[in-house]
Parts: C-alpha cells; structure tokens; sequence
C-alpha cells in the first residue's frame, strides 16, 4: 500500500520541479545579467553609492547666533541628522513665523527639506540599482529620473541656502549668516554619472539569454498558478528539449539493455 499511486507522485513532482526550476533559472539569468553583464553593468554597480556619499558635502552653511542658541549648521546628511536630533530643525521651524527673522528661516527650512529630498533619492539610486534585476530596461529609466530629481533637489538646495544668507544681510549679519558650498556640484557630478550610465543601459540594453524551453515552461507555471491548466494534465517533460531528449535517449538505451539482457537470460533458461 505504502507504493500505491507512487507512479504519479512521481510524474506530478516531476513537474512541479521543471516548472520551478525554469523560475529560478529565469530570476538567476536575470540577476547576474543585471549586475555582471559586460564593463557598463559592471560600472554602473560600482557608482551606484556616489550620490550618498555626495549628501555628506554641505550645500551650504547657515550660522545662528542668538543669545540662547549659537550653532553652525552645515546642510549636509550628518548636519540635518544633528539638528533633527537636538531639536534645533524643530527650533527652525518655529522661527518661521517670526516677523523679523520669518523669511530667513523659512529660506534655511526649505534648503534643508530640498536637501533632505536630495538625500531621498541617493537612497532610491541605491534601492533601484539593488533591484534594477527585476526590469532592466524600466530600472535604468527610474534610475534616470531619480538622478535628475536628485540634482535639482541639490541646485535647489544651494539656491534657499543663497536666499538665507541675502535674508540674513538684510536683518543682522552678526545674528544670522549663510553661505553656500560645493556640495551642489558634488552631488550633481555624482547623479550625473548615475544618470549616463543607466541612460546607456535604457538605450541599449541588457539582453538576457535564457536556457531553450525556461521562457516556455515560466509561462506555463503562470498559467497552472492562475488555474487556466491543470498540472495533471500537461506531459512529462512539460516543453522538450535537447538536454530532455538526450535524458529520454539514454533511458531507452538502458531500457533496452536491460529488455535485451533479460531475452538471453530466458533463451539460455529455455536451451
């Protein structure tokens, strides 16, 4: 009883392992395609991090000298993590609504919530670039806008940090001061390279070779997945081809070895 139906079992796992084996294949093809390709895969894997280690070059620097609060603000990723953390970025913006520093700090406010953005989307450079395997084509297109998205972020960025500094003038110099920095560039020469590169992959292409019958039988596990085919009622092997030919060959051989071996053992039983 333990071997009732075993023959089926059998069949039946058969393939489910073909079709599961085709999907591994298809996302590994895909994965090592994506990152491994030629020198422009390779190049755009190894930039990828450029645009967060740019968020760590001040677009600027904004200095607070109010009795109660002297402090130097850098608009850079460690400068907006230190002033979230203290409270002063609290502090900001709540100046806002002063009537005589109100337009300085909203200028200071939103060159940090523009870099803040900048930093957004160095993250996502990164986060698409991880998983740009899953559509090559339309990854490198996202990756495009993230990086344009990015740099403007960052131009903008410098340009509130520019209307701080020209507020500050026109209120007190020695209370509020500002002045911008090179980080700007950075960050755009870092999104830059990030936006040619997947530009080219957009444009070109990563074309990915597959194993003959993987495409195939990934379609059929999506149609068995949805109920449109039964699994019990496809052929065992599910898409034939050379390799599953070669397999069959050589169990026909053993087969009629072992039929052919079994003919002599009853010829010689019967002389």
């Amino acid at each position: 009883m333990r071997f009732y139906g075993f023959e089926e079992r059998f069949t039946t796992d058969a393939k489910m392992a073909e079709l599961s084996s085709a999907k591994v294949h298809i996302l590994i093809r895909k994965f090592k395609r994506a990152f491994l390709a030629n020198k422009l895969s390779l190049a755009r894997l190894c930039v990828f991090l450029l645009p967060l280690l740019a968020m760590l070059a001040p677009t600027g620097n904004a200095v607070i000298n109010f009795p109660f609060l002297k402090q130097e603000i850098p608009v850079s990723a460690l400068g907006i993590y230190n002033i979230f953390s203290d409270g002063t970025l609290g502090f900001i913006g709540e100046m806002t609504a002063s009537e005589i520093f109100g337009k300085a700090f909203s200028a200071l406010q939103a060159s940090l919530f523009a870099f803040a953005g900048a930093a957004v989307f160095a993250v996502l450079v990164l986060l698409g670039t991880v998983l740009c395997f899953i559509s090559i084509k339309n990854m490198a297109r996202l990756l495009c806008a993230f990086s344009v998205l990015g740099t403007v972020c960052s131009v903008a960025s410098t340009v509130l940090v520019n209307n701080f500094a020209t507020a500050s003038k026109a209120v007190s110099a020695e209370i509020l001061s500002g002045s911008t920095s090179l980080g700007c560039i950075v960050a755009a020469l870092a999104f830059a390279v990030v936006f040619t590169l997947n530009l080219l992959v957009a444009k070109r292409g990563l074309p990915v070779e597959y194993d003959e019958g993987a495409l195939e039988r990934a379609e059929i596990a999506k149609k068995v997945k949805s109920g449109e085919i039964k699994l019990e009622d496809l052929p065992q092997p599910i898409v034939e081809t050379a390799e599953t030919r070669a397999i069959e060959a050589e169990i026909e051989k053993e087969r009629q070895k072992y039929t052919d071996k079994h003919a002599d053992k009853e010829v010689t039983a019967d002389a």
